[in-house]
């Protein structure tokens, strides 16, 4: 035992780090997607295959022979998704950082412009780019490119836009990148009828990729977040504002301080509604 600790080097040993951080990486990637389950039914299918082997049974294990032969294809049609997010995420410096941490500034200018859109009953979708690029969609839309403010987002969600009916990306340096984005459709079929095409847009994106999109409903006027595929609604349980801090990764001591406030939609100051009447 002894020589066996002795002859292992430095090498050995930054080679078992980055192999840890590797994997730790790519649990976090798949954690919480549909990924977990799936391997969890390999590996009660490799389960049955070893004990069919020990105990000799010859149907079962000629019929988990011949699924082997074609394993390499049934696990690229099961994860096509989660591998092409992987191999973005290898092409990212990000995948090694955990991706870049908005400014509060940012994320303080969106919430406030979502309120205001709520409160006036227009529609928004802005999309947050985390870890994993949203170049596909950014070159489909509008290209942008302009520092992000409130006024900027009501002026492009007016009905008189011509861009209010896409979506606009905000990318991992804050800037707002393109508007009049095409975002994919959810075909989730449990999505609540409640739900429009802005909410199941924000859905399906979130199902491909690592982003955080907010939803502003015009018909209810309500203010949403979309994460993984799921979608999170203002209640009284639920801070919108708080929660996407978190989710975009914001620094603790960077997070708003916690006065008891009512969840979202906030009560709209008198120079916000000025600046919306003037928009519309």
């Amino acid at each position: 035992m002894g020589g066996m600790i002795q002859n292992i080097g430095w090498q050995d040993i930054v080679d078992i780090l980055l192999l840890t951080f590797i994997f730790y990486r790519l649990f976090t990637l798949v954690k919480g997607t549909r990924t977990i389950p799936i391997l969890a039914g390999f590996s009660l299918v490799l389960a049955v295959y070893l004990i069919s082997q020990t105990l000799h049974l010859e149907a079962i294990g000629l019929l988990l022979d011949n699924l082997a032969n074609s394993l390499v294809l049934v696990l690229v049609i099961l994860f096509h998704t989660e591998i092409r997010n992987v191999l973005a995420q290898f092409g990212l410096i990000t995948f090694f950082i955990g991706g870049n941490q908005y400014k509060k500034d940012v994320l303080d200018e969106v919430i406030r412009g979502a309120n205001l859109m709520a409160q006036e009953r227009m529609g928004a979708l802005v999309v947050f780019e985390r870890e994993m690029g949203l170049r596909n969609f950014i070159e489909k839309g509008t290209a942008v490119d302009a520092v992000l403010s409130k006024e900027l987002l009501l002026s492009i969600f007016r009905s008189s836009s011509p861009l209010h009916d896409g979506a606009v990306v905000v990318d991992r340096k804050g800037r707002l990148a393109a508007a009049g984005c095409i975002l994919p459709i959810s075909t989730n079929t449990e999505v609540s009828p409640i739900f429009g095409t802005r909410h199941r847009a924000a859905m399906g994106l979130t199902e491909e990729t690592d982003a955080v999109v907010l939803v502003v409903s015009e018909e209810r006027s309500e203010i949403s977040l979309s994460y993984k595929g799921e979608l999170i609604q203002a209640s009284s349980d639920t801070n919108i504002k708080k929660l996407l801090f978190e989710l975009m990764e914001v620094k603790a001591q960077e997070l708003p301080k916690d006065k008891g406030e009512d969840p979202l939609p906030e009560v709209v100051d008198e120079d916000d509604k000025k600046e919306v009447t003037a928009a519309v």
